[in-house]
């Protein structure tokens, strides 16, 4: 009775939770509706091309940060200091470029191996000493934001190369070249998750590290790679950011941090690690992305757009405890006929 109650508890929790995650989406996808409307009906020039075009392209910095970050939550880590990496990657591929005279992909490649390196540190100083991520990433944020004013004099670089606009001010056609760098970045997160043994690892890890260590995986190899995965796509993000201010700034992506965290987790992507998709980023993103335009459009300033980031935030994280917290409680009164009914055939 006990491998048949075990058995059936599971496969009710598995149900309980897919049509969590469900009516999460659901709930997702009206928010973005009710806010494009909203924006639509008291903005005049919200729903014209060349705002939606602004607005993708806006979005497409944070959207490429928020894949890297999706491999470290699922892996059940934490980087708060994606923003601070950002300044750096540009600060540093600014310089080569200024300073060194080196060719401009040669730079892009360096400022991405500085954020793979930052990275790297990072998920070495949480799995080695078992420090909290939180406490980890939060100290290297503090360090990279020191160091990018250090090595800058706390001023911007300047005098790039006018080819470097390309990567964020071109275009290909009508549509930006960060939108189309966004998309990729999209593809490529999504078929690494769905269609890769890592991808399967980095959930398998997320949801129960003990069952996954227990089941032959190499547990710190995979929380590792999750963050230089992480840092990749975080080196791109900066590259993007540079080129579209034209300029390595040292306070460049201060408090980007918090944005993607919010595009996740409105996202569905949980904090506790396990769960998450790159469809639900999009939609965790173009959410961020339509409030911050939109509050823009209507001449909000920052200090309130950031009170309604805030506030999304805490409703989004707030639905999403009530849900875990009903389906544990769903769990726990699972009785032993529903259970019986649930599975049926028992090999003896």
């Amino acid at each position: 009775m006990t491998n048949v109650t075990a058995t059936g508890d599971g496969i009710l929790g598995g149900i309980l939770a897919r049509k969590d995650a469900l009516l999460k989406r659901k709930m997702v996808i009206i928010l973005l509706l009710a806010l494009v409307a909203f924006f639509a009906i008291t903005a005049n020039n919200f729903l014209t091309v060349g705002n939606i075009t602004n607005l993708l392209r806006q979005t497409s910095v944070i959207g490429i940060m928020s894949v890297g970050f999706v491999f470290i939550m699922i892996a059940g880590g934490l980087d708060l200091s994606v923003g601070a990496a950002i300044a750096m990657v540009g600060c540093v591929a600014a310089m080569c470029m200024v300073y060194a005279d080196m060719n401009i992909w040669l730079s892009c490649l360096i400022g991405i191996a500085v954020a793979v390196a930052i990275s790297s540190v990072n998920a070495g100083m949480i799995l080695l000493t078992g420090m909290p991520p939180f406490i980890g990433t939060l100290a290297m944020m503090q360090v990279l934001q020191g160091l990018a004013y250090m090595i800058t004099n706390a001023t911007p670089v300047y005098g790039m190369p006018d080819s470097i606009k390309v990567i964020g001010q071109g275009y290909v056609g009508f549509v930006p070249v960060p939108v189309i760098i966004m998309i990729v970045c999209f593809i490529v997160g999504g078929f690494i998750l769905n269609k890769t043994y890592f991808g399967r690892h980095l959930y398998a890890v997320g949801s129960n590290a003990e069952a996954a260590r227990l089941s032959g995986l190499n547990v710190t190899k995979i929380q590792f790679l999750s963050y230089v995965v992480g840092g990749v796509f975080t080196g791109i993000a900066g590259i993007v950011m540079m080129s579209r201010i034209f300029s390595g700034q040292p306070k460049a992506g201060i408090g980007y941090e918090l944005d993607v965290i919010t595009a996740c987790v409105v996202g569905g992507i949980a904090f506790s690690g396990g769960k998450g998709t790159i469809s639900g980023l999009i939609l965790g993103v173009l959410v961020m992305g339509v409030l911050s335009n939109g509050l823009g459009v209507l001449g909000v300033d920052a200090y309130t757009q950031l009170v309604c980031k805030g506030a999304v935030l805490a409703l989004v994280v707030g639905i999403d405890c009530f849900q875990q917290s009903r389906a544990h409680r769903s769990r726990l009164e699972v009785k032993p006929a529903e259970v019986a009914a649930a599975q049926p055939s028992v090999t003896r």
